[in-house]
Parts: C-alpha cells; sequence; structure tokens
C-alpha cells in the first residue's frame, strides 16, 4: 500500500473509533510491525509465506464463539 503499512492502516482505523479484527501479514518484518502485532485489535501477525490453516486460524479467531470460518 503505497503511503501506508497495514500496522498504520490498523492504528488509524482504531483511533477514528473503529474496532475490526486485523491480522497483519508482511514479508518484510521490522522493529515497527513486531512492536505493534499485540496491539488492540491484532488477533494475527503472519509473516510471508505462510502456511492456508495459519490464515484460517486468525480468520476464526475473529470470529464470535459458535461460529465457523464456512457459516
Amino acid at each position: 500500500m503505497p503511503g501506508m503499512t497495514g500496522l498504520d492502516l490498523h492504528r488509524h482505523l482504531i483511533a477514528s473509533g473503529e474496532r475490526i479484527p486485523t491480522v497483519l501479514i508482511t514479508a518484510h518484518p521490522n522493529e515497527s510491525t513486531r512492536a505493534g502485532q499485540s496491539g488492540p485489535g491484532i488477533i494475527g501477525y503472519l509473516l510471508k509465506p505462510f502456511g492456508e490453516q495459519d490464515l484460517l486460524d486468525c480468520i476464526r479467531s475473529a470470529l464470535p464463539p459458535g461460529r465457523s470460518a464456512g457459516s
């Protein structure tokens, strides 16, 4: 994303009152993303390449209890 990282976008959403579960995905980890990987609303931090199951696990953790990724 030109001009903004995923972590920047997440922080902007939190600051504007939006609370959405966020999975950070990066091919170029740095201190900024590592430091922010456990912030409010961040449910996962995946390094490329990652497995399909890792992404599915992150998505499932964002769903309300009793819901599955397929329902």
